[in-house]
């Protein structure tokens, strides 16, 4: 439920039934499979027939292994947050403007 402004107004449930059951069941149900998922990105990964398929079962593992490498932002070392954010907001406001 939604006041006149659009917001939630207190005491009233927005998701009153929660997350459905069968979700969580699917998820435990792949997870079960984990062990042979990762033993065919291996084996793709020793002797899949394109190098394309070796390298893409070798990053998978990796990523999997370690997790996906951080992104870098790279800009003006005394540029703060907001500066940057407020950057942003004018090229998204310049694009808009051109597409009206």
């Amino acid at each position: 439920m939604r006041n006149a402004l659009g917001q939630f107004v207190a005491g009233h449930t927005v998701n009153a039934g929660g997350r459905p059951k069968d979700e969580h069941k699917v998820a435990e149900l792949a997870r079960t499979y984990t062990l042979e998922a990762i033993e065919t990105l291996v084996e793709l990964m020793r002797s899949g027939k394109s190098e394309r398929i070796r390298g893409t079962a070798a990053h998978a593992l990796l990523d999997k292994g370690w997790g996906k490498p951080k992104q870098e932002i790279i800009g003006e070392s005394s540029a703060s947050f907001i500066d940057a954010s407020e950057g942003v907001r004018k090229v998204l406001g310049a694009r808009k403007a051109e597409n009206s």
